[in-house]
């Protein structure tokens, strides 16, 4: 039987190794269709690159938004962050090597093809990010403007609008 001093240095060199694995490019989509290289150091924020897709020429980069059960991406100012959740699209998956990973951890996780952080309750944001996917990017047309109305309304607990994907 090992010591503990000994199971904590193994998982320690576990953890060590499946860090270095995380930092490669790995290719994330949104619920637009767009797709990007994303490069995730152990320490720092994840860097995008956008492959496919429309973009945003006023908000030309990308950042995560974390905080709430979705993992997002969102369309931001270089060197900014998120500020509108009506900025972001759901990140969409079919395995967990599809997702940013989060808390240290190798991979993401991908829930109902979504990737998500099981750890949070669902929120506003989701429910935002969730009734604007599939309608393009922003929230300028009527439709997404009625859509966001929509999520707002989530009650509390948030419980995501029928019309909207679910999570």
């Amino acid at each position: 039987m090992l010591s503990l001093r000994a199971r904590l240095s193994t998982l320690s060199v576990l953890l060590l190794l499946a860090g270095c694995h995380k930092a490669g490019p790995r290719v994330v989509r949104d619920s637009e269709g767009r797709s990007f290289e994303a490069t995730c150091p152990a320490q720092g924020p994840c860097r995008f690159e956008q492959k496919s897709g429309p973009l945003r020429v006023e908000k030309p980069a990308q950042t995560l938004m974390l905080g709430s059960r979705l993992v997002g991406i969102c369309d931001v100012k270089e060197g900014e962050g998120p500020q509108y959740p009506f900025d972001c699209r759901p990140l969409n998956c079919n395995s967990d090597p599809d997702c940013p990973p989060l808390h240290g951890m190798k991979d993401g996780q991908c829930l109902n093809h979504h990737c998500a952080d099981p750890a949070e309750a669902v929120g506003v944001q989701d429910s935002i990010m969730l009734c604007l996917s599939g309608t393009g990017l922003g929230r300028e047309t009527q439709a997404q403007v009625d859509r966001y109305a929509m999520a707002l309304n989530c009650g509390n607990p948030c419980k995501i609008p029928a019309p909207c994907p679910q999570p």
